[in-house]
């Protein structure tokens, strides 16, 4: 609405379409539907001007969502705008919704996008996953969850409270239920996310109303028939233009995937032959998939150098952010100031978040990534190369392709069409020539989903969760629970013999848990041990419990640093963490029938740990991340002869990871030794998960200052640094109150806040700041008491 006269308006251009798409949505008597109302709400947060097809096809012929529903849409065509609706709905009517994702990238859009309408309408919105862990006080009190996978199977196991009343799910990436596993290997056993997905909706499906988003996938009625849900799948589908890039005789020629279009570059690079063909580079937004770390920085700084770009300066400072300095981003930086970017797991998370927020709004325009940006987040990109080479397992199937190329999204393809390349380089483990791999992902019909079955880890978590509530059980009775889920998973449900096949490997491992004292035999029952019960219910899972526990009753309060540092990597999730190497424990590569690693990768794995230890006793040590990461890597290099091994090169993301997960497996292993009387211990364990962290030495870590927030008038506030932290701390200010009340004397002239800017090391205004909030933290709480 523009301008006021006479107490009238007028309605702007968009203002009209806007009113069009709302009224496309009424049916002829104009009477709204539940859904409809819903919709014209997200509209006008959204400032849409029309639905795309699929979405007004969906409005129009889907009344009130009751039961299961898959919906098939292909990406970018508008599928999270759908969930949400059903999702207002249902916190309208007073019902707690989980939205999950399989990546935290995926979790920031949806966070992005729709929290600040939700809290503005009156509900809370929380996000939970590595990056972003709710508290339970949080998560209970939400109405909507957003979180990845593993958050929640693992609350869902562990019987947490808030996962008791989730009314509604959303599955974001059904296709995540078919595994990429090619082969079972023991350092791949237990690491299959198909899995963990068909473990959590099995359990959700029962007593929680299912919503299910994603593109295409085959027999699609397997999964209708095992959620007893309805399909949604518009028949309106756009699809971008495909082409397969090869050498020939000639130059690398450029075929389309219907054979209608044959050209020949004379280029040198692939790449180059590529932006030829088609001949817009300078006004087109470029998506580069590859699939390691290495070549992704490698081409975004050919492509920086051969074909850059123009990009505000303000633009990069805001992407570089505090982090500026950190390893990777610094050589962002360096293909930044180009206008072109990498994206990978190495780089630091809010580095990651800030520049999918701009790529998002097509303030960047060539992006080279690996393949975890192309999960599920659709971007305004006009091209898509897919260029095939080492590190590339992961596209195995045309359903995979489908989720890379469908990064252009619908909604920008409809407006602007879109192209996809694929770059054939030469014979890979995957594709063995350009014809394999044609069939493969252009012609060959999309495969239905088929998950990995249950590996030990899991079968393990789900014996525990039916046996911790206490009662006795029988050996019978647990087995026939067992096999009464692993036939309701869909593994269980598209294959026959699935659960009967799983019969050994349940009695096996009842037998050794039996053995190893977690179930305890008394009048021809069983009953889960207190002490196991207690690691369980701390979040440790049995079996890595089991493989510590002697360990851990030979530990003392000043048993040295590296001896629990050395225990926390023993652990599979510190193992999967890059560098990588992970050996599972003895009774799961048994229970899978797989031999142990032979003596050379046990070698490549020590090496790989000794690398972590770097970080995590740099960390420790308070030194910088930059310090760190340049201190292993040497270390790397030393140990290759000057050469960095594949693999071995660590980023800032790597680190923060390694350290959270070692923090969190710390802090479990407090709470478990706390739960069983060894309560010194459980202070110094719980010590070390605060040392982790923040990164700091044993006797800052109990410092409450880490938890003051600075109050600032121009932004959001922020927390103190390590180092501002230190100085406080070495100058005897070693808590809020410290802060607050040390410098207090009645018979000194002036103000505490001035003598306490002097004495504190800090820059004066810094110092003020620091007071000012601390006056502000101690009357909080003050309130709260009285409240």
């Amino acid at each position: 609405v523009r301008g006021r006269k006479n107490r009238k308006f007028t309605i702007t251009h968009e203002g009209r379409l806007a009113l069009s798409a709302i009224a496309g949505m009424q049916g002829p008597t104009a009477v709204d539907t539940e859904i409809q109302k819903a919709a014209k709400v997200l509209l006008k947060h959204k400032n849409f001007t029309r639905l795309l097809p699929a979405q007004e096809k969906f409005l129009k012929e889907v009344g009130d969502v009751d039961g299961n529903l898959v919906i098939q849409m292909p990406p970018g065509s508008g599928k999270t705008f759908l969930a949400m609706i059903v999702i207002l709905i249902r916190l309208q009517r007073g019902v707690k919704c989980l939205y999950l994702t399989p990546y935290t990238s995926l979790n920031t859009q949806v966070i992005d996008e729709y929290r600040e309408l939700f809290e503005n309408l009156g509900y809370s919105v929380v996000r939970h996953d590595g990056s972003h862990k709710a508290t339970d006080f949080e998560l209970q009190n939400a109405g909507l969850v957003v979180s990845v996978l593993e958050s929640s199977l693992s609350a869902v196991l562990q019987d947490t409270p808030w996962t008791d009343n989730i009314g509604l799910a959303v599955i974001d990436e059904l296709t995540e239920l078919d595994s990429a596993m090619v082969r079972k290997e023991p350092q791949s056993l237990g690491t299959d996310r198909s899995t963990k997905l068909d473990c959590l909706i099995t359990q959700l499906k029962d007593r929680t109303q299912l919503l299910t988003l994603s593109s295409r996938f085959g027999k699609t009625g397997e999964i209708a028939d095992w959620l007893d849900a309805k399909i949604f799948r518009p028949s309106v589908r756009l699809t971008p233009d495909e082409f397969i890039v090869c050498e020939g005789d000639d130059g690398f020629v450029i075929e389309s995937s219907d054979g209608t279009q044959l050209g020949i570059s004379r280029k040198r690079d692939p790449l180059d032959a590529v932006l030829e063909h088609m001949e817009d580079y300078k006004d087109s937004a470029v998506l580069i998939v590859v699939g390691t770390r290495d070549a992704a920085e490698g081409i975004a700084e050919y492509m920086a150098q051969m074909h850059p770009r123009p990009i505000p300066e303000h633009t990069i400072s805001m992407i570089l952010g505090p982090e500026r300095d950190l390893p990777v981003t610094s050589r962002l930086k360096e293909t930044l100031i180009h206008g072109v970017a990498f994206h990978h797991a190495g780089l630091n998370v809010e580095v990651r978040e800030r520049l999918e927020r701009s790529i998002k709004n097509g303030t960047i325009k060539t992006v080279v990534s690996t393949t975890g940006i192309t999960s599920g987040i659709s971007f305004p990109f006009d091209c898509v190369i897919i260029a095939f080479g080492t590190g590339m397992y992961f596209l195995v199937s045309r359903s995979r392709y489908l989720q890379i190329a469908g990064r252009i999204g619908e909604y920008y393809l409809s407006k602007h069409g879109g192209q996809v390349y694929l770059v054939y380089d030469g014979p890979t483990m995957q594709f063995r020539d350009i014809e394999t791999l044609k069939e493969t992902l252009l012609h060959r019909p999309i495969d239905p989903l088929r998950p990995g079955e249950l590996h030990p880890a899991l079968i393990s978590s789900l014996m525990m969760r039916e046996a911790v509530n206490g009662k006795p059980f029988t050996k019978e009775a647990s087995l026939s629970g067992f096999l009464k889920f692993a036939e309701a998973t869909f593994r269980g449900h598209v294959n026959e013999g699935y659960a009967k096949s799983m019969t050994n490997i349940f009695l096996k491992l009842f037998d050794w848990l039996v053995g190893q004292g977690v179930f305890e035999a008394k009048n021809g029952k069983f009953k889960i041990s207190k002490e196991a019960k207690a690691a369980v219910t701390s979040g440790l899972n049995i079996l890595e419990f089991i493989a510590v526990r002697d360990t851990l009753k030979d530990m003392r309060p000043d048993t040295e640093q590296s001896k629990f540092v050395e225990m926390l990597l023993t652990f599979g999730l510190p193992q999967g963490i890059r560098p990588r190497a992970l050996i599972p424990t003895e009774i799961e590569l048994r229970l899978a029938e797989l031999d142990p690693p032979d003596e050379r990768y046990i070698r490549f794995k020590q090496r790989r740990d000794e690398f972590k230890k770097l970080v995590l006793h740099g960390w420790l040590d308070e030194m910088s991340v930059e310090e760190t990461i340049a201190r292993t890597e040497a270390a790397a290099r030393d140990a290759s002869e000057g050469k960095q091994p594949i693999g071995s090169d660590i980023g800032e993301g790597d680190l923060e990871a390694l350290v959270r997960i070692s923090s969190n497996i710390s802090w479990s292993i407090s709470e478990f030794l706390r739960a069983t009387k060894r309560k010194k211990l459980a202070r110094r364990f719980e010590t070390l998960s605060y040392q982790l962290k923040y990164g700091v030495r044993k006797d800052l870590a109990g410092s409450d200052i880490f938890a003051l927030r600075l109050l600032l008038e121009d932004g959001p506030g922020r927390y103190l640094s390590r180092e501002e932290i230190r100085t406080l701390f070495d100058r005897e200010y070693k808590s809020i109150n410290d802060i607050v009340k040390k410098d207090i004397d009645a018979r000194k002239p002036g103000f505490a806040r001035d003598r306490f800017a002097k004495n504190c090391g800090l820059h004066v205004d810094l110092a003020k700041m620091v007071y000012k909030s601390a006056m502000e933290h101690i009357k909080a709480q003050f309130d709260d008491e009285d409240y």
